[in-house]
């Protein structure tokens, strides 16, 4: 994928996530996503996903094999990032590690709900972390 269709999708991730704001309401209607779900994702379309993560207000797609995903990230007043992670399932939780240029470091086991049409949240210990779109092709 070229870093100009990268671009053009994290610009179209970033519209539709713009109306997230900086804060992620959980919705007591969300209902979570199983492992079985999860595996599902990664068979049919390596699970690709775009999001944004109030905490540090990036956008990031994140695409590829459990082995090695490959994460790109936009993040305010910096250069936007490709990585390569590792992803696995869990029991009914993501579990997720990247090292990112800057030297920070993400491992954690999400739990994924299902929050509306297409958008989901990643939560870790109950707290919401992210929200973000699957890429259905």
């Amino acid at each position: 994928m070229t870093v100009r269709r990268l671009a053009c999708l994290a610009a179209i991730a970033a519209a539709s996530l713009a109306p997230i704001g900086n804060t992620i309401a959980q919705s007591s209607a969300a209902v979570q996503v199983t492992g079985a779900e999860l595996e599902s994702w990664f068979a049919a379309d390596q699970m690709a996903v775009a999001g944004f993560t109030p905490a540090n207000s990036c956008h990031w797609i994140t695409k590829g094999p459990g082995q090695a995903r490959t994460q790109t990230v936009y993040c305010p007043n910096s250069i936007p990032a490709t990585v390569v992670g590792q992803a696995r399932v869990e029991g009914n939780r993501l579990c997720s590690k990247f090292s990112y240029p800057d030297g920070t470091k993400y491992e954690a086991c999400q739990e994924i709900y299902k929050v509306g049409d297409n958008k989901y949240e990643a939560r870790v210990d109950g707290v919401a972390r992210n929200v973000f779109y699957r890429l259905i092709r």
